[in-house]
């Protein structure tokens, strides 16, 4: 009963070894599907084997409990691993990962208790078709939960853009450094069990062979679906079995099936059948975007409130050229701040600054009572204390719906999240196209869905950052009336934006930057009629 696998023949012992790596392969799907490219599984693979063996023979552990024993050691060393490689990205942390394989495949060849380079033998097989197929299981279901709950949106957001995350509060390295560890986990119980299913380990199999036949498996099934692995894993290690002569060059063929595939499929197998699925499903256009009401239940009390952000002094520099240069900004609840000036005046720079996308030279103030000393140059600290922004350049997960992208911008403590998300596209006017894809919106509605995100968070100062630009005179009014909506709601509003008529109209206050510095402040009727700034700026045709 328990080796119910031999129903396989002659194949038993090779279908047991796919189970095996698809469990690997689900460890590297865990960091791929995030956006990390990092490929430590084939070295913590083996660090499961090794260290599930050495408890095991050398120090008389059960079988029972050096197989978790050995998956949590590797779990451990993904964190440590993590911590090591924080600050890289790219080509760089691929090429870092794959040395630390090398590492610990170099270790194992040479450390006397892991029998050097004749392998460890005399392993206990204890470990049965149930275990194999069981951890499978689990491990699928437990990563499918985590795909639907809100840590699947957050591995989304990570993989689609890591700053665009960070704003939503998400702290991108715990995460990254979570997801380490768990890949390590897996890695290291794949490993743990190929040794208790084989009875020996053979330091040759943790090579680069093993990582590109893993990458073909994932890339190929779809690097960002759970069943990813299994699909891939038919086509990788059902080929050789069923194609005479194809083992010896199947090294070659992954890596030419890899190509193929992100060059024409990159969303893999899976993802071509979920593109198709999802337009047939699609059969009645989608409806409009219709108006937006409110941005919550009830008004605010008309007026301007205590200051809800207050930054002096704030300073940026780039080299030798200073894009801030001791700028003071307040705006209190239920105010709109206008920030206008050419382009390279600061504008941007100012918001990325406030947001934590940069970090000021100098600066002081508060949001909300905090210190922005305290939060400077970090944007999930800065989100999570109240400020929230949209961005000049819109940063949407285009492959999500209106919905998801909308619920990744409440925090994890709302309760009921469905529900509200529903009532804040209906404030918003997006209901009707909760459930169609962002990157499928036009420019307009992409750009109200991004700032119905950023009021998810129920912040207490929303940043604009060109929020209308490239849109429609209708679009435009939309954008602003949500903008005053915001504000009637009680909420500070820093807007940067060109259009001086709408920003006359809906402004409290304006400032004017010009070359890093505070040129003008005060009523846009002040602002926007005094001589100074119509020399520099309307006289020029720079705000025109």
């Amino acid at each position: 009963m328990d080796d119910f696998l031999s129903l396989f023949g002659v194949y038993d012992f090779a279908v047991r070894d796919a189970l095996v790596l698809v469990l690997v392969a689900l460890a590297l799907y865990v960091l791929l599907s995030a956006g990390i490219f990092a490929v430590p599984q084939v070295g913590l693979m083996a660090i499961g084997s090794y260290g599930s063996a050495i408890l095991s023979v050398d120090m008389g552990v059960p079988v029972a409990l050096a197989v978790p024993a050995a998956a949590v050691i590797a779990g451990a060393v993904g964190v440590l691993l993590a911590t090591l490689v924080a600050r890289l990205n790219g080509i760089y942390l691929a090429i870092a990962s794959i040395a630390f394989s090398e590492v610990v495949r170099v270790a194992v060849l040479n450390v006397p208790l892991t029998g050097g380079s004749q392998g460890k033998v005399g392993i206990s097989r204890e470990v049965t078709d149930l275990w194999i197929c069981g951890a499978v299981l689990l491990a699928t279901v437990a990563l499918v939960w985590l795909r639907r709950s809100r840590h699947g949106l957050v591995i989304s957001a990570m993989r689609v853009d890591t700053l665009m995350a960070q704003h939503q509060g998400i702290n991108v390295v715990r995460v990254r450094t979570l997801l380490f560890g768990l890949s390590g986990l897996l890695s290291g119980t794949a490993g743990a069990l190929q040794a208790h299913t084989a009875g020996f380990i053979d330091p040759g199999q943790f090579n680069f062979d093993l990582l590109t036949k893993l990458l073909a498996v994932v890339v190929i099934g779809g690097m960002t679906f759970v069943g990813g692995s299994f699909v891939g894993a038919l086509v990788i290690f059902g080929l050789p079995f069923t194609l005479e002569g194809f083992a010896e060059y199947q090294v070659l063929v992954n890596g030419l099936i890899i190509v193929l595939v992100v060059a024409f499929a990159p969303g893999g197998i899976l993802g071509v059948l979920s593109r198709l699925l999802a337009r047939l499903r699609r059969s009645d256009a989608p409806g409009e975007a219709g108006s937006p009401v409110v941005p919550g239940p009830g008004d605010a009390p008309a007026g301007i409130g205590p200051v809800a952000l207050d930054a002096d002094d704030v300073r940026v520099t780039f080299g030798g050229v200073h894009a801030l240069d001791g700028v003071r900004l307040t705006v209190g609840q239920g105010e709109v701040l206008g920030v206008i000036g050419p382009n390279g005046s600061g504008k941007t720079t100012l918001i990325n600054a406030l947001s934590g996308a940069y970090t000021p030279s100098s600066g002081t103030g508060a949001v909300d009572g905090v210190p922005l000393a305290l939060l400077w140059g970090r944007p999930h600290l800065l989100a999570r204390a109240g400020i929230a922004r949209t961005f000049q350049t819109i940063r949407l997960m285009d492959d999500k719906s209106v919905a998801a992208n909308v619920a990744l911008g409440f925090p994890p403590q709302v309760p009921r999240r469905s529900e509200a998300t529903r009532e804040l596209l209906v404030r918003m006017g997006l209901d009707q196209i909760s459930g169609v894809p962002a990157g499928e919106l036009p420019y307009g509605v992409r750009r109200q869905v991004e700032i119905a995100r950023a009021l998810a968070r129920n912040p207490r100062v929303l940043l604009l950052d060109e929020p209308t630009a490239g849109m429609s005179p209708t679009e435009r009014e939309g954008v602003f009336t949500a903008v005053d909506a915001a504000r009637r709601h009680g909420l500070a509003v820093v807007l940067v934006e060109h259009d001086v008529a709408m920003m006359r109209r809906f402004c409290d206050r304006l400032m004017v930057l010009d070359f890093g510095r505070v040129l003008a402040e005060g009523s846009p009727d002040d602002v926007l009629d005094s001589k100074e700034v119509i020399d520099a700026y309307i006289g020029s045709g720079a705000l025109a």
